[in-house]
């Protein structure tokens, strides 16, 4: 009895698992060498029961950098990111599908995107259909939304093909969602694997 008591609090805690994720200045800037500003953190703290915090963790250039300086590591993520390329096609609808539906929770946000383009015109074509995706995107998608989400996107008209970007936010996951995610990617596999499978049998009949 006590086993089984502690083996559903467990399970709820699982189940009530939130990950709240603070980014503080990612700058993206496309005309320099390296893109990605190297002062950006990012804070990720886990709760359960909604709001008991059981871990918290901090990342930075730094540690990315330690991390990836081991060749081991390196190794796995560029396997890994080879693969997902490679593999980019058998990501179906029904995955985008899911992604879309999934509810974060933004409590605060500070965007702003600067976009030119080598033709004026189509700059300032773009920007208020991006503007206007994006205010879309907030209303529907965001479940929590307030003052404290501010977004800016201005054209700049220099003759060039530029992107800056720069955020900083705060927004939360549910760790059920995860899991949702995890399970469907693991069922499309075992059904891409099943298919092969049969069409190899269907292969070895035809040569009979």
């Amino acid at each position: 009895m006590v086993f089984l008591l502690i083996f559903l609090i467990a399970i709820l805690m699982i189940l009530t698992i939130r990950i709240k994720i603070e980014l503080k200045n990612f700058k993206f800037n496309s005309q320099n060498k390296k893109h990605l500003e190297k002062n950006y953190e990012i804070k990720i703290t886990l709760f359960t029961f909604q709001k008991i915090p059981i871990l918290k963790t901090k990342i930075n250039s730094k540690k990315i950098e330690k991390i990836m300086s081991n060749e081991k590591i390196r190794n796995i993520i560029e396997k890994q990111g080879t693969k997902i390329i490679e593999d980019k096609g058998k990501i179906d609808k029904e995955i985008f599908k899911w992604i879309k539906k999934m509810n974060i929770e933004l409590e605060e946000m500070n965007l702003k995107i600067l976009i030119g383009t080598e033709d004026a015109s189509i700059t300032a074509f773009i920007i208020p259909i991006i503007s206007t995706a994006l205010a879309i995107f907030l209303s529907k998608k965001i479940k929590k939304c307030n003052d404290k989400q501010v977004f800016h996107i201005n054209p700049v008209y220099i003759n060039q093909n530029l992107i800056n970007i720069e955020f900083s936010g705060i927004f939360q996951i549910k760790m059920i969602h995860i899991i949702n995610m995890i399970c469907l990617l693991n069922k499309r596999k075992r059904v891409d694997k099943n298919e092969r499978t049969s069409n190899r049998g269907s292969y070895d009949y035809g040569y009979e």
